[in-house]
């Protein structure tokens, strides 16, 4: 028996299949998909075939930071604190972090060399700036494609991304992107940068070593993520005719949104408590539609990669919609691009993978 998900309240959602075909086929660049939430979240296209210094310009990420002097005041006076500096932009004046004085920036003319070093193997297609600049995102398309089930596209993508606040390293990592839809079926940044570097599918630098060096070792790098493409989709492939009991997309369900269901629920007038279950959880309702065919986009009905795609997509287009009404559509993609950018998101979305791999 395949499973139906069905709980008490209905699903309320502001999507229909045509209003997502529009969504979706709206955000492209040099005729393939890009991936909607960048755009929304302030991302520039970038459309045409143009150097990375010009695609940086177009987007206003060329700027330089300078070390500045940090001060304090004390007993009415303004001293010097030597044991730490702002970051500044140079063309606003504004300090994108407090870092510590022996902090070196990587500045995003590093950025731009990679992507000048890459441009046979690369081609930018989204460059975004996070809160001003102290956050610096590049996303760009891999000459590697490939199907996992007929007509079902996966692109890979190779992500680069800088800080100025201290929030990440500079660094590389790779990401797949089902192309009908945009959802982001793995997403690696900060820690799961990390275990991609260890993995071979990622590079993190540090802001005082060498970005010479790490340009050389990419195209390295890129040629074993071709090789890798086929086999990653190879595994994939069995999702698409196994069909989920019941039983088995709860528990998938239960593995994935775990951080969630880990918090107890309190009763306000006793102050009893009790385990949060997933009918507590409002965002199964939207996973259940999309799984039931009601809502989702490209989704196989009844099949682990059917699931799979209704949680991609809920986790990659519709978290955090509809709360806090007062925020712009800007704002919330911002959130939830952070949330994929190494964040909750990005693990929920791995659990998931590996659930359902599990049971192949």
């Amino acid at each position: 028996m395949t499973t139906q998900l069905i709980y008490a309240n209905a699903v309320s959602t502001q999507y229909s299949r045509e209003k997502e075909a529009m969504v979706y086929g709206k955000y492209k660049a040099n005729g393939y998909q890009v991936n909607p939430l960048v755009a929304q979240a302030g991302g520039t296209l970038i459309t045409e075939n143009v150097s990375a210094s010009e695609a940086f310009r177009m987007a206003d990420a060329d700027f330089k930071v300078d070390k500045v002097v940090s001060t304090y005041q004390h007993n009415g006076e303004t001293r010097v604190d030597d044991e730490h500096c702002h970051l500044v932009r140079e063309d606003t004046g504004v300090s994108l972090g407090v870092m510590s004085s022996n902090y070196t920036p990587v500045q995003n003319d590093a950025l731009i060399m990679l992507f000048d070093y890459l441009r046979e193997n690369v081609e930018i297609d989204n460059i975004l700036t996070i809160r001003g600049g102290k956050k610096v995102f590049v996303s760009a398309r891999c000459d590697i494609e490939g199907e996992v089930t007929s007509g079902d596209k996966v692109r890979r993508y190779l992500h680069a991304f800088n800080s100025f606040d201290g929030s990440s390293a500079f660094g590389v990592f790779f990401s797949d992107v089902r192309l009908q839809c945009a959802n982001q079926i793995n997403y690696l940044c900060n820690k799961g940068a990390s275990r991609a570097k260890q993995e071979g599918a990622g590079m993190v630098m540090r802001h005082t070593a060498s970005v010479t060096a790490f340009a050389e070792a990419l195209p390295r790098l890129i040629n074993v993520e071709q090789q890798k493409f086929e086999t990653d989709l190879q595994s994939l492939r069995p999702l698409t005719t196994l069909r989920l009991s019941s039983e088995q997309a709860k528990a998938v369900l239960e593995h994935t949104y775990s951080d969630d269901l880990s918090r107890p629920i309190t009763d306000k007038n006793s102050g009893a408590t009790r385990p949060r279950l997933l009918t507590d959880l409002s965002h199964i309702d939207v996973i259940d539609s999309h799984y039931r065919g009601d809502t989702g986009y490209g989704v196989e009905k009844g099949t682990a990669w059917g699931l799979f795609q209704a949680i991609t997509q809920f986790e990659t287009h519709d978290r955090g919609r509809n709360r806090g009404m007062s925020r712009s559509v800007t704002d919330k993609a911002r959130t939830r691009l952070e949330a994929l950018y190494g964040g909750a998101s990005a693990k929920r979305i791995d659990r998931a993978r590996n659930s359902l791999l599990a049971l192949v």
